[in-house]
């Protein structure tokens, strides 16, 4: 069955209810937790932007995302869940596609995210899904409005 689950969370509410649903899953088949938290190469780097206008920059953008990343991993405990975590940056599918075949992960849980324009975060611009760049299963959390 499912024995190491990666479960990839970005801290909005979309990203809590995948982490969420990952984890009652995880409880169920009593399966080894890895959170990976990805800052996407768009994302400006502040230091970058500052020391372009001449500026220095004492802001940590990574720094963001590993307190929730640190959250998350505090939150899956509280309940049982053995769980490690993973920050990672760049293309969201490529460090998912390759941190899942490096951890030996079973199972993929993430969120449901439409876009405007069509498509899901987890679908890249060539339109190749995650799925079809994993050797393992994949869940998309998706809830109702009210949920």
């Amino acid at each position: 069955m499912f024995k190491r689950v990666l479960l990839c969370y970005d801290g909005t509410d979309v990203g809590r209810r995948a982490l969420k649903r990952g984890a009652e899953l995880a409880i169920l088949v009593n399966a080894q937790v890895y959170v990976l938290s990805i800052i996407p190469s768009g994302v400006a780097d502040s230091a970058v932007l500052a020391g372009a206008a001449g500026h220095a920059c004492l802001v940590d953008d990574a720094h963001g995302y590993r307190k929730l990343l640190d959250g998350s991993i505090e939150w899956l405990r509280a309940r049982g869940v053995t769980a490690e975590g993973y920050l990672a940056s760049g293309n969201i599918i490529d460090q998912i596609a390759a941190y899942s075949k490096r951890l030996a992960i079973d199972l993929i849980v993430l969120g449901h995210y439409p876009q405007p324009s069509g498509g899901f975060w987890w679908s890249g611009p060539q339109r190749a899904s995650l799925a079809e760049r994993v050797s393992c299963c994949v869940f998309v959390a998706v809830n109702a409005p009210d949920d």
